[in-house]
């Protein structure tokens, strides 16, 4: 039984494949139309687009001597950057002495970081997002060695300072405030904005 369902199977599809049309019935040969084509005329270029004109930037730019006037009507005129100015400077006014530094907030609290960890300075703690870094300073060092010169038994007494980044108009500013975030000037503070002005401005 299943050998006379088989072989009714196999007599349909051969029956099917008789019925299929002949490649030459699906591809119709089309060489002889194809040479009896005529030709398409010659494409014709606009007097305003002629190719000797405007040169192909790729193939050496473009040809100054031949573009209007008109051509650089939007073109957007930029001011050289200022380089006589240097990159970090310390502004000196008393309470308000601060660093100015010509760069962005990213770079600057980077640099900054930087700057502390190698002159050694003990960071408490640093907090990114309001750009606040807590130091510990030894009272009265006076030096940006800090703990460095006490005894390791001996219970260090520090204050806390905080060295604060804002944006300003021309850069970012660099303040050293007190642990109530005050202005101060003293000569921890002046330390310390010498010390950052070494490292921020090469």
């Amino acid at each position: 039984m299943v050998k006379l369902i088989l072989i009714a199977m196999l007599m349909a599809v051969l029956s099917a494949c008789g019925m299929m049309p002949s490649v030459d019935e699906v591809f119709v040969d089309q060489r002889e139309a194809y040479k009896r084509a005529h030709e398409l005329p010659s494409l014709e270029v606009p007097p305003d687009l002629s190719g000797s004109v405007i040169k192909d930037e790729y193939d050496g730019g473009v040809n100054n001597n031949n573009v209007s006037p008109s051509a650089y009507s939007n073109v957007v005129q930029t001011t050289p950057l200022n380089e006589s100015q240097p990159s970090a400077e310390l502004i000196q006014d008393g309470v308000d002495s601060h660093l100015l530094v010509r760069d962005s907030l990213r770079n600057a609290w980077r640099k900054t970081i930087s700057a502390l960890e190698e002159k050694n300075y003990d960071i408490e703690d640093k907090n990114r997002q309001t750009s606040l870094v807590y130091l510990n300073i030894a009272k009265n060092s006076g030096s940006s060695s800090m703990l460095s010169s006490l005894s390791f038994w001996k219970k260090a007494e520090t204050d806390v300072y905080v060295v604060e980044l804002q944006r300003a108009e021309n850069g970012i500013t660099v303040r050293v405030l007190d642990e109530e975030k005050n202005r101060i000037d003293n000569a921890t503070s002046q330390t310390l904005l010498t010390d950052l002005l070494a490292q921020l401005a090469p």
